[in-house]
């Protein structure tokens, strides 16, 4: 959506990257949670995930670039704030469902995550806020 001009999205509703969000996804997560929070945000990822022979395990690198700004024109003036990180997958059903990564990259030292996909758990899942 598009805020009028001379109108602010309350910070509460604004996006953020860094870490993981309120949906459990890591976005440059080498930093903190929640770490970078701007009504206008970018993020490009390269992600690579691979199984070992015919095991449930699995092997994954992840690449992030993020912007952000405060207006739509922060995002082309600023660097990129950057991530990588590396990990290992369990599988259900050929597809990845539990995450452990190690992430490094960031100024701010390293982070590790662990991250399940919540149709494992059952029920429905949260709807997302974005």
């Amino acid at each position: 959506s598009i805020v009028p001009s001379g109108n602010l999205v309350p910070f509460y509703f604004q996006p953020t990257i860094g870490g993981t969000d309120i949906n459990g996804s890591p976005s440059l997560a080498s930093y903190q949670d929640f770490r970078f929070r701007a009504p206008d945000a970018m993020l490009l990822r390269e992600n690579f995930e691979h199984s070992i022979g015919n095991l449930p395990l699995g092997v994954t690198f992840m690449a992030d670039q993020g912007k952000l700004g405060f207006n739509r024109s922060d995002l082309s003036s600023s660097p990129w704030l950057h991530s990588y990180s590396a990990g290992l997958t369990l599988r259900a059903g050929g597809f990845p469902q539990v995450f452990l990564l190690f992430s490094w990259g960031g100024k701010e030292g390293t982070h590790t995550t662990a991250n399940v996909n919540t149709s494992l758990l059952g029920g429905s899942a949260r709807p997302s806020l974005f």
